[in-house]
């Protein structure tokens, strides 16, 4: 009997023992195999790049943060999925624009709906856009390994007086996120996610403000009592 260095039995003199000579042949081939592996050098671990803050457009608070580990680990621990073809590693990309991705480029590689939430998707804004505060608070000592902060949104928007108008109206958006409402609750209706925005109905209208503001889901724009809760009175503009 002659076992190879794969366990396999190849020549057998009395066939009543092949069942056991077969075991005894792959057990030693398991042994050898082992014995060799355990000296052989380990690989060492791969170390990741940083979080990565894209802001250039939306700024800080509700900058676009890029974890590696987080995507590295949904790939299967794969760098390829992303390097090179859509993402070079030698050249990193400083500036991703929403409308590449909508038609399928960068993110919206893997982010279409199918393999993962769409860029698309005004639901999932807050599962990119998370402020940048999310890195510092990565890097303070004691803070728990991937933590997120939810943005709070960009920076107040002040709608000017009308005549019927008892003042200004200063929207802010921490407000809103701070009583758990999603960036789907207002965009992109009754508001478009643009930068800036230049209302044409009043902000009392049902396709505006007073589509929540409604008395039931939150207090009335009719109501006389909560002027003062939005409006900054007698000041100008």
């Amino acid at each position: 009997m002659r076992c190879d260095e794969r366990g396999a039995v190849t020549t057998v003199r009395r066939a009543g023992l092949i069942a056991s000579i077969a075991v005894a042949c792959s057990s030693i081939a398991i042994v050898a195999h082992a014995a060799g592996s355990a000296g052989s050098p380990q690989p060492p671990a791969l170390r990741l790049p940083a979080d990565v803050a894209y802001e250039l457009v939306v700024g800080a608070d509700r900058a676009v943060v890029f974890s590696h580990q987080t995507h590295f680990a949904l790939a299967g621990n794969r760098c390829t999925a992303c390097h090179p073809q859509t993402f070079r590693i030698l050249t990193p990309t400083k500036h991703i624009a929403h409308r590449e991705m909508d038609a399928g480029g960068s993110c919206g590689t893997c982010h279409d709906g199918r393999k993962a939430f769409g860029v698309r998707d005004s639901t999932a804004c807050t599962s990119c856009h998370t402020g940048r505060r999310t890195v510092v608070e990565a890097a303070t000592p004691g803070s728990p390994a991937g933590t997120r902060v939810a943005s709070k949104g960009p920076a107040p928007i002040t709608y000017s007086r009308s005549k019927a108008s008892p003042g200004p109206v200063t929207f802010r958006h921490a407000a809103h996120v701070e009583h758990s409402l999603a960036c789907a609750s207002c965009h992109p209706r009754p508001f478009a996610m643009k930068v800036a925005e230049t209302r044409t109905a009043p902000l009392h209208d049902a396709s505006a403000c007073g589509m929540c503001h409604d008395g039931a889901q939150a207090f009335a724009v009719e109501d006389a009592a909560s002027c003062a809760r939005c409006h900054a009175q007698g000041s100008a503009p």
